[in-house]
């Protein structure tokens, strides 16, 4: 895929989302719980991941994600970083579209688990693209009631091992 088909399929997933998250409100008003919490729509998330592929190198990302029900929430997430090829460092990114399920949406217990799905479009030094399937696995530990730590594991593209930072409310996920 060249990089400019790549940019075209970039264009389109994140307006697709962005319709989707616009037409969305009615039909989620009636699946959002009904606590105070859930007047928080947006959620940002900090993430650093290690990737190995055919080589090993390591991204940065950010992601806004919005609840759809009170265990599911839709992400995306833009990330940047490097990879070590043929003794060169090569610039990678990424754009992923995510639907994550949550374990313990409500904050009962001090783990919970999260499991998720999508796609996602990796770059590396803007010569070539691909389209790739994702599935995540990951464990969020207890809150400052802020912000949420956790680590994922990630396969899509290679292997993902990730350490992540969810802003959520007080007793949300």
């Amino acid at each position: 895929m060249t990089c400019r088909r790549a940019f075209e399929v970039c264009a389109f997933v994140v307006c697709a989302f962005g319709i989707g998250l616009a037409a969305a409100p009615r039909w989620l008003h009636a699946q959002r719980a009904t606590t105070a919490d859930a007047a928080v729509r947006w959620r940002t998330a900090l993430r650093a991941d290690a990737l190995i592929d055919r080589d090993v190198g390591a991204q940065l990302a950010i992601g806004l994600a919005v609840p759809a029900q009170y265990n599911v929430r839709l992400a995306l997430d833009i990330g940047a970083g490097g990879v070590r090829r043929d003794d060169t460092w090569r610039t990678t990114g990424r754009l992923d579209v995510l639907a994550r399920w949550l374990s313990d949406p409500f904050r009962q217990s001090r783990w919970g688990v999260n499991a998720g799905g999508g796609v996602g479009i990796r770059f590396e030094d803007m010569q070539e693209a691909r389209v790739v399937a994702i599935i995540t696995l990951g464990v969020e530990g207890t809150s400052d009631g802020r912000w949420v730590p956790g680590v994922e594991l990630g396969l899509g593209g290679g292997v993902r091992l990730g350490v992540t930072m969810r802003r959520a409310p007080a007793r949300r996920r």
